[in-house]
């Protein structure tokens, strides 16, 4: 029904510096001036020209010229990211963008990856269709990559703006006890909301949005409590959990209004929930943001263990590793064109 209306509708200095033993503290502070200096004076032409440069494209959309229009997507998201991470780093330092290279690179791919995981779930769900998509299969492919590789970086840049501005600082509550056999019911639980998802689609396609947090946060409990939701809630502290979902939710009108305007871009078809929409999501699917936000902290925070790990490993078991990592994802692209895409 949805797509059949769809077609109706749309029928028409610093890396060259030395550190000799002697000059290590003149060298180390020239460093912290240089640095102090980007803060200060670096970011902000730098967030000036995202900011003007977005509005532009912007504005090319808007008057249809190519390729603003059909990516509108992209252009928006990657101007967006590096003016968010420069006020972040100009704030305090702290960038998922701007900080060390290659933990962006590394963001990314974990970025790439969690979302083709939500993307196999969706051959079974059909929640969500891709329409105006181009022909071209490397093109398509590699605007497959640049898209799907900016979820992680914002929601979780998004997070650290918020938290820069103190959003949910003072939010206490009461001590959750955590205890072993809690943490089986939360994994449990998690698979048993899964299990639904598959079984049920057409009625419990939303909770794929918590399965996963309760199948994660437990994981992440047992390799580090302090990062784990269970563990700051042993402590009464929520802001974490809350900022993230609020960076979610925020994350969540950007995306669908920047793909609104975009030529190739998704459109829904949820049960019982395709009326009230804003832009193409119905009102309600926008609650879907907020745990969405706790699933992609989780699953960096597991990832990025998993990098110090993978560093340390066999280079041939790197090798492999990359060698699946490719083939899941040209594998889930194919499946994209062949059961998400329309009238590619």
């Amino acid at each position: 029904m949805v797509v059949d209306q769809w077609r109706n509708e749309n029928a028409a200095g610093v890396s060259s510096c030395r550190c000799d033993k002697g000059a290590e503290p003149k060298s180390i502070w020239h460093a912290v001036i240089i640095m102090n200096t980007l803060r200060e004076n670096g970011t902000g032409w730098l967030i000036g020209v995202g900011v003007l440069t977005h509005v532009i494209f912007l504005g090319l959309m808007l008057a249809h010229v190519e390729p603003f229009h059909t990516f509108f997507y992209l252009f928006a998201w990657w101007t967006y990211l590096p003016v968010i991470g420069a006020i972040n780093y100009r704030k305090s330092g702290r960038s998922y963008v701007f900080g060390d290279r290659w933990q962006f690179v590394w963001l990314c791919s974990c970025s790439l990856i969690v979302w083709l995981f939500f993307e196999i779930w969706n051959f079974r769900l059909g929640n969500w269709l891709y329409v105006g998509i181009i022909t071209d299969l490397g093109l398509r492919w590699t605007v497959y990559v640049l898209a799907f590789a900016t979820v992680l970086p914002a929601v979780l840049e998004t997070d650290l703006l918020f938290d820069h501005l103190g959003v949910a600082r003072r939010v206490r509550g009461l001590a959750f006890q955590v205890s072993t056999r809690w943490l089986g019911v939360s994994v449990i639980s998690g698979f048993v909301m899964m299990a639904l998802v598959v079984l049920l689609p057409r009625y419990c396609f939303p909770l794929i949005w918590v399965g996963i947090v309760l199948i994660l946060d437990p994981v992440l409990y047992r390799q580090d409590k302090d990062a784990s939701f269970l563990g700051q809630a042993s402590r009464g502290s929520y802001q974490r959990m809350i900022r993230l979902m609020l960076a979610g939710l925020s994350c969540g009108v950007l995306w669908e209004f920047w793909n609104y305007g975009s030529g190739a871009k998704w459109i829904y078809d949820i049960p019982f929930f395709d009326q009230w929409k804003v832009f193409e999501m119905p009102l309600p699917g926008f609650l879907g943001f907020m745990p969405f936000a706790l699933e992609c902290y989780l699953f960096w925070e597991l990832f990025r263990r998993a990098r110090k790990s993978l560093v340390l490993t066999d280079r041939r078991f790197q090798v492999l590793a990359l060698i699946a990592a490719i083939s899941y994802c040209a594998l889930t692209f194919y499946g994209i064109d062949v059961m998400t895409v329309i009238s590619l």
